[in-house]
């Protein structure tokens, strides 16, 4: 099972067994790169830890330790963890800052306790049966345990969230038998008899749900020390920290602010593309200038089968995310100089960055026209837009608009991220598959999200539920697997759940007006950043993928789950994002069947 992460920790391994339990970890040495860090770790009560993450404010946890009378023999923030928890126990939860995982045996108790962070920013996947229980960062881990593989069969609600989507939605893994622990959860296995309990430490909706703050000169004040913190804690690291840096808003925010705090250090990494529309160096340069930093461009590889292999064997789920391809290559050259990266992840699920949120004041409006109309535009589009093949190009983004026209608000926002409508999925899935969804919609995961913020503006309703969902399941997912497949960390300060419960709080007059978005950030930075930032257009961090282009599914799947048949046309609408989901598909289809055939998860 470590052997299957080594990517995740290539500086060193443990293991620590006894006739009930065994733990493993493999380490990426950031703090305390000494062996006494090491893991699994044991504390004084004899409790026993594994960890993936890091802690960021350990320095003040430990500082209130030791006036407690406790003391330590390492520097590492494993240590305060493992103190923390025995002393809490789970309440030690509410104190931490940072992005984790971990596993901890308690002997005494007969325990094995899970937790991971607010936001889900680290992985933890589990399986329960009746040998017990095992968990792991990542699936093909727990593939090595041959009795998790025997029993693994596809989850075909699962099959129906990547089409839809091009992911899958928590609590599913792409296995029946295999489960991913919900962020801001934490679960308790008793090794005696077997039961489990799973509990929400955090609850987002709360903030969503509580009264606005005012939006005035204070409460900008507030936002930028709250970034700012999010920022220096982030640049704590006994290892190198460099910047990515694309020259849009958010990298340049977070940039700016550490070039602030410590300009000798900071270093910033950016991909070139040789397609004009996809390329961003030139922005990432001139904000690299204009701070007084020195930015590396680090040049993208065309994609190709042998990529696509490759990143759906770090997955190891469906996965359809085009920016995982470039998220890889800058992180796997940017290892070549550093450990640890910060980036601008996360600002546009808390401030409303993204073009779905004005998709959603648009669709208010022609909500209210005659659906034969909108309809006819829709029918018109689809004939006479032609597909332009440019990064998220305005034909594309007209045809999603249009394609949700007559729906609910909520509907309507799930529309805006999906992939193949209902009808098209129908065309793709076999009968076998059809039958084994059970009329099941994944529709329903983002109807519960909406729920729990009912009464909240719309706008704050969606941030919400995307960050549930689109947050917690693709962007983290991908920013995770991409940089731990180059075995370099990443650290995204606006996720700083401090920030991100303060920007809950805030009006929709400080994340989005009629000309703005992500207001509150642009107006802390309009000084310390260029007007041409300030300026730009938000553009993603999308990779062209005509080069994989696939018109039809390559593999039919177990039991001829899909159809082959079905075929894309890329003259009539722009196919990148449908032929990407196909290329991937086909791709873990077929390490599955290997998987089959051979009984061993692997590339």
């Amino acid at each position: 099972m470590t052997t299957a992460l080594a990517h995740r920790g290539p500086d060193g391994q443990g293991q620590w067994l006894d006739d009930r339990v065994a733990l493993g970890h493999r380490r990426l040495s950031v703090i305390d790169l000494s062996d006494h860090a090491s893991q699994p770790m044991i504390g004084p009560s004899g409790a026993v830890l594994v960890f993936n993450g890091e802690i960021y404010n350990f320095r003040e946890l430990r500082k209130t330790l030791e006036e407690a009378g406790n003391h330590f023999r390492t520097d590492s923030d494993t240590e305060v963890l493992l103190r923390l928890w025995e002393i809490h126990g789970p309440q030690c939860l509410s104190m931490l800052i940072g992005m984790f995982a971990f596993a901890l045996w308690d002997a005494q108790r007969g325990r094995v306790f899970l937790a991971r962070d607010r936001l889900g920013k680290k992985p933890l996947y589990y399986c329960r049966n009746d040998h017990g229980m095992a968990f792991a960062s990542e699936v093909k881990a727990l593939m090595a345990l041959p009795k998790i593989a025997a029993n693994a069969e596809i989850d075909p609600l699962a099959m129906s969230d990547f089409l839809s989507l091009g992911y899958i939605l928590t609590p599913k893994s792409a296995f029946r038998n295999i489960s991913r622990l919900p962020a801001a959860h934490y679960a308790e296995y008793n090794v005696n008899n077997g039961s489990w309990q799973c509990f929400e430490y955090w609850r987002l909706e709360e903030h969503f749900l509580s009264p606005r703050l005012p939006h005035n000169k204070e409460i900008n004040e507030q936002f930028m020390d709250l970034l700012t913190d999010a920022v220096r804690l982030r640049l704590r690291s006994d290892v190198p920290v460099g910047i990515f840096l694309s020259g849009g808003m958010d990298s340049s925010a977070v940039a700016a602010i550490a070039a602030g705090l410590d300009k000798a250090s900071t270093k910033a990494f950016c991909v070139g593309f040789h397609e004009q529309s996809y390329d961003e160096s030139v922005h990432a340069q001139a904000v690299a200038d204009h701070l007084g930093i020195p930015l590396t461009i680090l040049e993208n590889r065309p994609a190709d089968d042998a990529l696509i292999q490759f990143l759906i064997g770090q997955v190891d789920e469906p996965f359809a995310d085009t920016s995982i391809m470039p998220t890889y290559l800058l992180n796997e050259n940017a290892r070549k100089h550093v450990t640890v990266a910060l980036t601008g992840d996360g600002a546009d699920e808390i401030l409303a960055g993204y073009p779905t949120y004005r998709a959603n004041s648009y669709h208010k409006v022609v909500r209210r026209l005659p659906r034969g109309v909108m309809g006819g535009l829709s029918r018109m589009a689809n004939h006479m837009l032609r597909p332009r093949y440019r990064k998220v190009g305005w034909d594309y983004k007209v045809r999603q608009f249009l394609r949700g026209h007559a729906l609910s608000p909520e509907q309507a926002h799930y529309s805006w991220r999906t992939v193949f409508s209902e009808a098209e999925k129908h065309q793709l899935m076999g009968a076998e598959l059809v039958r084994s969804c059970r009329g099941y919609d994944p529709f329903t995961t983002f109807a519960e999200a909406f729920a729990k913020v009912q009464g909240a503006n719309f706008l704050d309703q969606s941030l919400f539920v995307d960050t549930k969902t689109w947050l917690q399941d693709d962007i983290l997912v991908k920013a995770d697997r991409a940089s731990m497949a180059a075995s370099l960390e990443i650290r995204s300060p606006f996720l700083d759940h401090r920030l991100v419960e303060f920007t809950a709080r805030l009006p929709v007059s400080a994340k989005m007006d009629l000309r703005r978005q992500k207001i509150i950030l642009k107006d802390v930075m309009k000084d310390i950043l260029p007007d041409r930032v300030m300026r730009r257009r938000k553009a993603g961090f999308n990779a062209p993928t005509l080069s994989l282009q696939k018109t039809a599914l390559s593999h039919p799947g177990p039991d001829g789950w899909f159809n082959q048949s079905h075929h894309l046309d890329p003259r009539r609408e722009d196919i990148t994002y449908k032929s990407f989901s196909l290329a991937m598909l086909g791709a873990w289809l077929q390490l599955f069947e290997r998987f089959r055939e051979t009984g061993y998860w692997k590339l």
